[in-house]
């Protein structure tokens, strides 16, 4: 067997030399620099070569062509296994944390680690939490209120009937404010401490999340919101119609994956993930306070973090990568937001690849770019999810430099995740972009 680039090579051997070419990657390696074999199996061949669907880069010995894919598709994905290295060294931490035993540390966290890398690109600050309420999702809920006590609970017919009935009552007993919308214009025009404070004691993120449940109410958050930003709103996934309409109590009720509509179950099975049984109310009371979070606007109780909401509201719709800059009038800091998007290298390249008005593939990725078209959808479905768990654990954002890194931080976390879709599509098409390059 030789190892001439017109020669057949052993799949160990293209793996290793590719592997070394991938940095910050060591606690998934072996003494001799190349992967784990259970780096290779549980991340490798299922998740990054995905061996099922091309299964000649399986092989033991790789023809020239299966090894230069083979080291492509490996080479492509090398921030994320980055990441998921990062992801492990937490995963292992928080595992020893929770005292779980179950299972090999490596064949449990190599593929979650993945996940978290795919969700999250690196670890940032909320790392550990995050690690441990995944690990807690993936084993299941110790103690008296996890998920299976709470599908138990919600079993129930007469306590359902109930809890539907209480919902409704609390839903219909919220009245919606008037639209002021000037602490929220102040606030995005300054983002100093002063307008902050002035914008998270107002009503103005609950006035607008409650204006959203009458007739006409998405009509008006369009136009208050296009006040503001200067630019038509796109739809922002948060409810179907244009109103919003009574969330379902129970998962299986639900009929779609608006924000503002999602069941009460589903909102509480993430607040299992992220507390840990030690400081878990029993689920008849984190069942009420959702309730209560559900009838409050924007579904978020503290009147902060709906304030919070209704600036990412605001600044989503200039969230449009594939269109290259904001235009004039667009508030600065949504201008900053989306150039530091539609500079990635990722889009870019996307842009003229795939999504010109002369692109050059004859097969754009239809999926893809619907992705990148409804950035701002993502970035506030992820927004939301963030805000949802500081109400749960009852966070606030101190100064106005906690809300403009929040924010940031969600736009950067959607990118990533957006980079590696991009990657694949333009690897997957490489013979149309080489064929006429």
């Amino acid at each position: 067997m030789t190892t001439g680039s017109g020669e057949s090579r052993l799949r160990s051997a293209v793996l290793a030399q590719a592997w070394e070419r991938i940095p910050g990657v060591e606690v998934l390696s072996s003494a001799d620099g190349g992967p784990l074999t259970r780096t290779i199996k549980k991340i490798i061949d299922p998740l990054v070569i995905r061996t099922a669907a091309r299964p000649r880069l399986g092989r033991p010995v790789l023809d020239p062509g299966a090894a230069a894919e083979l080291t492509e598709l490996l080479l492509a994905d090398a921030d994320r296994l980055c990441a998921t290295a990062a992801w492990f060294t937490h995963l292992k931490r928080q595992r020893r944390a929770l005292r779980i035993t179950a299972g090999n540390v490596q064949d449990v966290c190599f593929p979650l680690a993945y996940e978290l890398a795919t969700g999250f690109g690196m670890p940032g600050p909320e790392a550990p939490a995050t690690a441990a309420a995944a690990l807690r999702d993936l084993h299941g809920e110790g103690g008296a209120a996890g998920v299976d006590q709470l599908t138990g609970y919600l079993a129930d017919p007469r306590l359902a009937a109930d809890l539907t009935a209480e919902l409704h009552r609390r839903w219909h007993a919220e009245s919606a404010a008037p639209q002021d919308i000037t602490a929220l214009q102040a606030f995005v025009e300054s983002l100093s401490d002063t307008a902050w404070r002035a914008l998270a004691e107002s009503a103005t993120g609950h006035a607008l999340g409650l204006a959203l449940r009458r007739p006409g109410g998405a009509r008006a958050l369009r136009q208050a919101v296009q006040e503001i930003s200067g630019l038509p709103v796109p739809d922002l996934g948060l409810q179907r119609g244009d109103r919003t309409a009574v969330p379902p109590l129970s998962r299986r009720d639900e009929t779609g994956t608006e924000l503002l509509e999602r069941s009460v179950e589903r909102r509480v099975r993430a607040t299992l993930r992220r507390l840990p049984p030690d400081e878990r109310a029993p689920i008849a009371e984190l069942v009420d306070d959702e309730l209560a979070r559900v009838a409050a606007g924007f579904g978020l109780g503290l009147p902060a973090l709906a304030a919070c909401f209704a600036l990412g509201v605001v600044l989503a719709p200039a969230l449009r990568p594939l269109d290259g800059a904001a235009p004039a009038g667009v508030p600065e800091f949504a201008r900053q937001l989306n150039a530091q998007v539609a500079r990635e290298g990722y889009v870019l390249h996307a842009r003229r690849a795939l999504a010109g008005a002369t692109p050059l593939t004859p097969r754009p990725d239809a999926e893809l770019l619907r992705d990148l078209r409804e950035f701002a959808k993502q970035f506030l479905s992820r927004l939301w999810v963030r805000l949802h768990g500081f109400d749960v654990r009852g966070d606030l954002p101190a100064d106005a430099a906690d809300v403009r890194d929040l924010v940031t931080g969600v736009v950067r976390s959607t990118s990533l995740d957006l980079r590696t879709k991009v990657r694949r599509a333009l690897v997957a098409r490489l013979p149309d972009l080489e064929a006429v390059s």
